[in-house]
């Protein structure tokens, strides 16, 4: 849900010198949007001013920094890039230079690298269940527990648990019943020890911070002859691509 900061590095050569070379700019973009890309978190990153390093000879280096979003459109093998046609792009560097006199002379990556596929998920950090009498539960998954997409491509959620516990007594996981909307105890999914898959369909994120987020509804059964106590678990979240 944050950058990455990436480093574009060349070397400007001016037959006059290097000392000619005045300044530089530079583009890192999804090479099916063009250097002449608009300024776009999801596919180009314009940096206005780039780093000269001094002149040796007729050269100098150039190093051109910017912060990617996390949410930048991916160009490897990945199920969505390849369904968007980007598995065959790039990502870019192109650096502009000026001279004294005003002249440009630009050039691009000759190994230009992948930007790849990020699953990622921020979830709200815990759930409080109702307190309830044994053999009793909640009468819908009304818990709503936020889930936010901080990757780059769409996804499902993959869900599992452990059983709940205090002390030595111990609620099975399949107490625990989720759902996409809150729906009565008896109709969600009951939670498992292994990693079942649910169907969300979050998009791909297009700003940060992300605007792709979802709800997953919560509710959980005590059983008949529990131990009264305090019983708590750890439930894992799994973000897998679309």
């Amino acid at each position: 849900n944050s950058t990455t900061t990436v480093e574009c590095t060349g070397t400007i050569t001016d037959e006059n010198g290097g000392d000619e070379i005045t300044s530089a700019t530079a583009t890192i973009y999804r090479s099916g949007v063009g250097s002449n890309c608009t300024a776009d978190d999801n596919n180009c990153y314009q940096i206005s001013s780039c780093t000269l390093g001094p002149a040796v000879g007729n050269d100098k280096n150039a190093t051109c920094t910017v912060d990617i979003w996390f949410h930048a459109d991916p160009t490897d093998a990945g199920t969505y890039a390849t369904a968007q046609g980007w598995d065959v792009q790039t990502w870019q560097c192109q650096i502009t230079a000026t001279d004294a006199g005003g002249l440009t002379g630009s050039g691009t990556d000759s190994i230009p690298p992948e930007v790849v596929t990020l699953t990622a998920l921020d979830v709200d950090s815990s759930i409080t269940y109702d307190a309830l009498d044994p053999g009793t539960n909640m009468a819908s998954t009304s818990i709503a527990v936020n889930a936010t997409t901080t990757g780059n491509v769409p996804i499902d959620i993959q869900l599992k648990g452990d059983d709940m516990t205090s002390g030595a007594n111990s609620i099975p996981v399949s107490n625990q019943h989720y759902a996409t909307s809150t729906v009565a105890y008896a109709s969600g999914i009951s939670l498992s020890g292994t990693y079942a898959t649910l169907e969300v369909d979050m998009p791909k994120p297009t700003t940060s911070p992300s605007n792709s987020t979802d709800i997953i509804y919560w509710g959980w059964g005590v059983p008949s002859g529990t131990p009264a106590g305090t019983y708590t678990g750890t439930n894992y979240f799994n973000p897998v691509e679309d």
